[in-house]
């Protein structure tokens, strides 16, 4: 892949976050200000490195960054394909054209959503790629029946207090009555290899709290498994001990 079509496409998904993140603020040129100066920050390079690769690279298309802005508004507001065309005239090899198709990609907002859910960009190749098993997975997941079952069983096991496998946090030790019976279902089985017909029963199922939960996805595939992650939560809970025992918590 060009360093050329790497930088640019590195700033235009930067200023695409942006937006994403507060989209009242309408300016292209500040965003474009923004991204050049993290990826120039990221890289270890000038600033102006960086807008060479729009002023010098993509001439005689682009001439200048007022120019580059106008096409990324375009592309943004009405979907003009002329920034795309533009610069896949300068892609020099294959690895090149994906790299300006991802840049460019807008998720529709279901998939925004779906990823959101999963903490992916829903830009991402890989969530593209696989938001077919991620809705498996979740709709699974969400299958009320199961979870209710699921839930008895917990309860009259834990003989009302249920308790996160993580972290053996308990709603019902917690907030009483309000949290009594409160947890949410975890899904054991990889997402990779669920299929439409693949048959979920109680004992694919564990009871995680919401934090928990929130950890087991955070991290891109592999996600972690809950036995991982309940040794992560021992040793940050011996290294906290620790560090009271010794007047810090650092």
């Amino acid at each position: 892949m060009s360093v050329k079509i790497e930088q640019i496409a590195e700033v235009i998904e930067e200023i695409k976050e942006a937006f994403r993140a507060n989209p009242s603020d309408t300016s292209v040129y500040s965003r474009r200000l923004q991204a050049t100066k993290s990826i120039a920050a990221q890289r270890g390079i000038e600033k102006t490195t960086v807008n060479d690769k729009f002023i010098r690279g993509l001439r005689p298309h682009i001439s200048s960054l007022h120019d580059f802005d106008r096409l990324y508004r375009d592309w943004q507001n009405d979907k003009s394909p002329e920034l795309k065309a533009i610069l896949l005239k300068h892609a020099t090899s294959s690895s090149d054209r994906e790299r300006i198709e991802n840049a460019l990609y807008i998720a529709p907002e279901p998939d925004v959503l779906l990823a959101q859910e999963f903490g992916f960009d829903p830009n991402e190749q890989s969530f593209r790629e696989g938001k077919e098993q991620f809705r498996l997975h979740r709709d699974k997941e969400r299958n009320r029946n199961l979870v209710n079952r699921a839930k008895e069983t917990w309860m009259a096991a834990s003989h009302g207090n249920i308790s996160c496998s993580a972290c053996g946090f308990s709603f019902s030790k917690t907030y009483g009555e309000l949290g009594a019976g409160f947890i949410e279902a975890h899904h054991k089985i990889p997402i990779a290899t669920l299929t439409p017909d693949t048959i979920v029963s109680v004992a694919d199922l564990l009871p995680v709290c919401s934090n928990c939960h929130s950890m087991l996805h955070r991290k891109h595939q592999p996600w972690l498994t809950v036995e991982q992650l309940k040794e992560l939560v021992g040793r940050q809970q011996i290294k906290f001990a620790n560090g009271a025992a010794h007047g810090t918590n650092s």
